[in-house]
């Protein structure tokens, strides 16, 4: 019998934990949670009290695989976005597009439809916009992240207390609240230069402001210019990958009463983006037409391609609490609007190969376009639970949550000036399609735990869901102008489904506890527009079976931390894009059966060896591939295939070291280095899978200056060594060859002041 070497390394680390768990009990008593703090103040690592499971509990005590980046590691690491989060958590991985044009996974599952992994800021879901239907997980919410308590990533399917779209996990953005009967604010100034690029700012800051003993205000403001460093040789213009950004937040605090408490949460960001950073990496063919690689950092694309995403999200928490149990209603509001535009200089090339043999309709085709792609998101969210904390050994969590989201889409092809790269709206389109998009979903949940003993707890938890969709496209202008509009689709779909959870954990002693759990995740399904009529007119639900073992343990006086957990993520019925139309064309299917899996290890670690300084590291091996054959996807991937964009191995890590140099002022002298393992596959087809992005390490280092706790200056320098990372890469039967470089050598300077 074969073991996979992934899954045989991490038991030899279990087995001994489990063999070191009575020595070290024997070595030292148990420390309580006194001992705890004082470890922590003398040089240990600190806990972090963390709200994953919907209450607040220590990490070491949450029997779950998290990663966590608290306020000082977020600003110290310098992490202010979605895509820098994902560099600095292992299992945690992003196909990035560019400034708010993410798509994240977990464990390596990510596919077609809705969004795989759910996005929480504060107790507030969020939802993304893609250009379609089969893209529903693309564009994920990413506002600044700024005086923030911590981020979050529950690793593993979390469907039971967060429904759908946690079919692999949840990464949830924690923001500091209004604090009562304080004052407090602070800003902070940044100024970079790019190598072969422009000079970026940002300007942020926050007021923590009391209106007497029960009313607080927190307000966070911020305005950011990232530089570009990719210039375009056919309209001619340096540096067109820049992007703006401006936003605020307000948080608010309100004690109604002894027991009761009002929290609002108020997020506004506006961004803009010139361009994406894509540079034309490698010469491609596109019906029979030769277009040539561009020069480093260069890219050939005709059009320009701004984009523009405004978003709202609003939030209200009411809490009330009784003597062993909290009452919670929570509701939430997302609106989003984006505009995007996509050069699509490939595409009259494979339509005039495909008349040149008689294979598609001799209609006037366009000389160059682009691909401009309208969304609009609304979505309201209602969540009503209820907590207990009973001294007995039986707690539970029940509660229920509707939610209607709509999102509007309007598509369309657009003439191009060659001159300038900019659409010319002045022509009649060559395509164009709106849609409307409404998901309604209901849900109640539960999850009961039982304390058998001081030592071991077990966890029951189960999920009850109905989901409707009601979807109407409507043809404006047909595909190339071709034929005339028919009615327009008009599509309904209904599921219903209870999903489950079980849990146990054991602490053989204070500083260890291992735990095994084995959860349910699901993704809603749903209709689909259809451009042709090959297209399928609905698709069904995904959902996971997690199965997962771990250890949360801390060693020699809390001075070391290291958590491991092994895991194996069976995915059914899995949602895929499958093609039409010689691969012009796709829609959602599902897979049926067990289709898919990813397995692994995943660790994190933080040592203190010595006072001031602190080393971090975090990694995952794994391989998510797919059971069965594939024949609908492009390039029939067959049984025992990775997962196309996604890596086999993941490692983070840090060095910081903290010291005195007189009474009042400390230096901290930080390195920090991610690093990614190479992709099997971008795409499945092997003519498009030239560029698969190649492993690479991406290194940061920064001094800093504190006087006190009032004020800081810093000097940092981001990708060091100025690696031409591939971060992405694009390409097939109507898109020429190109990658997504990681921003080159930066330099900058930091200055914050507390008061």
């Amino acid at each position: 019998m074969k073991v996979s070497v992934a899954m045989a390394a991490p038991s030899v680390v279990m087995a001994a934990i489990l063999g070191a768990a009575p020595v070290q009990a024997m070595a030292a008593p148990a420390a309580d949670a006194d001992q705890a703090a004082a470890a922590s103040a003398d040089g240990g690592v600190p806990d972090v009290i963390v709200t994953a499971n919907k209450r607040e509990q220590k990490l070491q005590d949450t029997p779950t695989s998290i990663g966590v980046i608290t306020s000082d590691d977020l600003v110290k690491r310098q992490i202010t976005d979605i895509e820098q989060v994902t560099r600095n958590i292992a299992g945690l991985n992003v196909i990035n597009a560019g400034p708010g044009q993410n798509t994240l996974m977990i464990r390596g599952l990510v596919g077609a439809g809705e969004s795989t992994v759910g996005l929480y800021y504060d107790n507030m879901p969020t939802a993304g916009t893609g250009d379609s239907a089969s893209s529903a997980g693309g564009r994920q919410t990413d506002f600044l992240m700024y005086d923030v308590q911590r981020v979050e990533v529950l690793r593993g399917p979390q469907s039971t207390l967060y429904g759908s779209s946690a079919l692999a996990g949840v990464v949830r953005v924690l923001s500091n609240p209004a604090k009562l009967n304080v004052t407090e604010g602070r800003i902070d100034l940044d100024g970079s230069l790019v190598d072969h690029g422009q000079a970026g700012y940002s300007v942020k800051g926050m007021l923590n402001v009391p209106l007497g003993d029960s009313v607080a205000f927190r307000f966070v403001g911020y305005g950011i210019h990232t530089p570009g460093f990719i210039d375009n040789t056919s309209y001619h213009k340096d540096n067109f990958n820049s992007a703006d950004t401006w936003g605020f937040r307000w948080n608010g605090t309100y004690q109604l009463g002894p027991n009761t408490t009002a929290t609002t949460q108020l997020y506004v960001q506006d961004l803009k983006s010139s361009g994406q950073g894509y540079e034309w990496s490698h010469p491609s063919v596109i019906g029979g037409v030769a277009l040539p690689a561009a020069g480093d950092l260069q890219s050939n694309a005709q059009s320009r391609e701004p984009y523009h995403d405004r978003s709202i999200l609003a939030g209200l928490t009411l809490e009330h609490q009784f003597d062993n149990m909290t009452l919670t209603f929570t509701q939430s509001y997302q609106r989003r609007r984006n505009e995007s535009f996509t050069d699509q200089q490939g595409l009259p090339l494979f339509f005039g190969s495909l008349q040149s043999i008689g294979a598609f309709p001799n209609v006037p085709l366009p000389n160059a376009i682009t691909f401009r792609s309208q969304q609009q998101l609304t979505m309201w969210n209602s969540e009503l639970r209820l907590a207990t904390n009973f001294s007995g050994p039986l707690n539970f969590i029940v509660g229920g949550i509707y939610q209607n989201r709509t999102t509007k889409i309007d598509n369309s092809f657009v003439d191009v000036n060659l001159t300038t790269g900019n659409p010319i709206f002045a022509n009649p389109v060559w395509y164009e399609r709106a849609g409307d998009f409404k998901l309604t979903q209901w849900a109640g949940f539960g999850e009961a735990t039982l304390k058998i003993s001081d030592k071991l707890s077990i966890l029951g938890g189960v999920r009850v869901f109905q989901n409707t969709r009601h979807d109407i496209a409507t043809s404006i202008v047909p595909f190339l102008r071709l034929g005339t509009n028919g009615a327009p689709d008009d599509v309904h779909s209904k599921e219903s489904k209870a999903i489950y959870k079980f849990e146990a954990d054991y602490k053989p002693t204070h500083d260890i506890m291992l735990y095994a759990s084995a959860s349910q995740g699901y993704r809603a399904g749903g209709t689909i527009v259809r451009v042709v009529p090959e297209l399928p007119p609905s698709y069904g639900p995904d959902y996971t079976w997690n199965f997962e073992a771990g250890a949360k343990t801390d060693w020699f006086n809390r001075a070391l931390q290291l958590n491991i957990a092994l895991y194996r993520v069976n995915w059914y019925n899995t949602q895929i894009s499958g093609d039409f139309f010689n691969g012009s064309f796709s829609g959602i299917l599902n897979c049926s059966g067990l289709c898919a899996r990813s397995q692994g290890v995943e660790f994190d670690m933080t040592a203190r060896p010595v006072r001031g300084l602190e080393l971090t590291a975090s990694g995952t091996v794994f391989k998510a591939k797919w059971l069965k054959d594939q024949p609908a996807i492009s390039g029939s991937p067959v049984a025992g295939t990775q997962f196309a964009n996604t890596p086999t191995f993941t490692l983070n890590g840090s060095a910081a070291y903290n010291f005195n140099v007189s009474a009042d002022n400390s230096v901290e002298l930080r390195v920090d280095a991610q690093h990614r393992g190479k992709y099997a596959y971008m795409d499945y087809r092997p003519q498009f899978n030239l560029m698969a992005p190649e492993a690479f390490t991406l290194v940061n280092a920064s001094i800093t200056l504190a006087h006190q706790d009032k004020w800081n200056a810093g000097v940092y320098v981001r990708n060091l060594f100025d690696k031409r990372a591939n971060i992405n890469s694009i390409a097939d039967t109507v898109t020429p060859y190109q990658t997504l470089v990681a921003q080159p050598r930066t330099v900058g300077v930091q200055l914050g002041y507390k008061f």
